[in-house]
C-alpha cells in the first residue's frame, strides 16, 4: 500500500503528459492564468504541464502525510528535489531539469545508504528487515552492497534514455520500466535471495 501511495505522483505526471493534447483550450488557458507558465496546445508543452501536476500531487501527498504524522526525512529531500528541479524546468523552459530529477532521486538513496554504513555503521535494509528476517551480517552486507548497486545503475540508466531518446520514449520509459518493472523484478530477486539464505 505504501508503494502505491508513493507512486501516485508519478502516476499523475505519466497521465498528465500521455493525454496532455486531449486536455480542452480553455482548461489550458486556466493553468496559464494561475500559474503564468506559458502553456501551448502543442504537445511540447505536456512535459511542462506534467511537471506541474508532479510538483502539486507531491505537495499535496506531502501535507497529507505530514497531517497523519506519517511523514519520514525521505518525504522531505523528495519534495525539496521536485520542487527545485520542477521550478527549474517550468523557468528555464527546460525539460533537463525534471529528467535529471530520478537520477538524483537514485543516487540519493545509494548515498543514503552508504553514509548508513560507513560513518552511523548502520545497515538500513538490516534495520528495516530484521524483525522478520534472520540473516548473518555477512548476508545483510550483500543485501545492502545490492540495493546501492540497483539505485547507482537506475540513475545512469536514467541519464542514458534522458539524453539518447525521445521525451516521449523517457516518459514512458521512466513510467512502465524504472517505475515498475525494473523495481518489482529487482524485489523479486530480493525475496529469492533472502528466502534461499534464510533456510540455512
Amino acid at each position: 500500500m505504501k508503494a502505491f501511495i508513493d507512486f501516485i505522483p508519478v502516476l499523475f505526471f505519466f497521465i498528465s503528459y500521455i493525454f496532455y493534447t486531449d486536455i480542452p483550450v480553455h482548461y489550458i488557458n486556466e493553468v496559464n492564468n494561475i500559474f503564468n507558465i506559458g502553456l501551448s496546445t502543442n504537445k511540447s508543452s505536456g512535459i511542462y504541464f506534467a511537471t506541474l501536476i508532479l510538483m502539486i500531487v507531491y505537495s499535496v501527498q506531502f501535507f497529507i502525510l505530514l497531517s497523519i504524522k506519517q511523514v519520514k526525512k525521505i518525504h522531505y529531500i523528495t519534495l525539496f528535489i521536485i520542487l527545485v528541479a520542477g521550478l527549474s524546468t517550468l523557468y528555464f523552459k527546460n525539460p533537463f531539469f525534471i529528467k535529471i530529477k530520478p537520477s538524483i532521486v537514485y543516487w540519493g538513496f545509494a548515498l543514503f545508504f552508504i553514509i548508513g554504513y560507513f560513518i552511523k555503521r548502520t545497515n538500513v535494509i538490516k534495520n528495516l528487515l530484521k524483525e522478520q528476517i534472520e540473516l548473518t551480517n555477512k548476508k545483510w552486507n550483500i543485501l545492502l552492497s545490492s540495493w546501492i548497486i540497483f539505485f547507482v545503475f537506475c540513475g545512469f540508466l536514467n541519464l542514458y534514455v534522458a539524453n539518447y531518446y525521445s521525451e516521449e520514449q523517457w516518459v514512458e520509459f521512466k513510467f512502465y520500466f524504472l517505475g515498475i518493472v525494473l523495481p518489482v523484478f529487482f524485489i523479486i530477486l530480493n525475496g529469492l535471495y533472502i528466502g534461499i539464505n534464510t533456510k540455512k
